[in-house]
């Protein structure tokens, strides 16, 4: 039987030679085009100090979902100065992802503040008329916090 097996291989020679491949962990805000710091960058969100305790997405219709995803999609087309931008002293008149700072006071979950940093700013953003999210921004992340289907949760 010999040896000649061991020669063969399931990945073909012709694929090491492709040097354009690129690797999710490496050089990964060049493959987003977000190699740029500050409010120039694109926006990224995570759910990862999302308080479930207050609501969670299983809560939510299918339709607010879709209104979730789609804003979750639009906002990583942005950059953090288009949504500072969209802040206005007019409530009435309130469009876009309306951005709005809120005093941490006014949101549950006392353990869950008493962690956060002084210097953190909580604010919301406007999914659609009704939903709202709100969270803090890190660098280029905007960690949403509290989820808001029925606009309600500062009442």
């Amino acid at each position: 039987m010999g040896n000649n097996h061991l020669k063969k291989s399931l990945i073909p020679k012709s694929a090491t030679l492709n040097t354009t491949t690129k690797f999710i962990n490496k050089e990964a805000t060049t493959l987003f085009n977000n190699n740029v710091e500050g409010n120039d960058s694109l926006v990224f969100t995570s759910l990862r100090f999302i308080q479930y305790s207050y609501q969670c997405f299983h809560q939510w219709t299918k339709q607010e979902m879709n209104e979730f995803w789609r804003f979750n999609s639009s906002i990583h087309e942005k950059t953090w100065s288009s949504v500072y931008g969209s802040a206005t002293k007019n409530k009435k008149n309130k469009s876009g992802l309306g951005y709005t700072v809120i005093d941490l006071s006014k949101y549950p979950n006392p353990e869950f503040k008493e962690n956060l940093s002084s210097d953190i700013t909580i604010f919301e953003l406007r999914v659609n008329r009704t939903i709202r999210v709100h969270g803090f921004r890190s660098q280029a992340v905007f960690y949403i916090c509290w989820l808001d289907r029925d606009h309600k949760l500062l009442d």
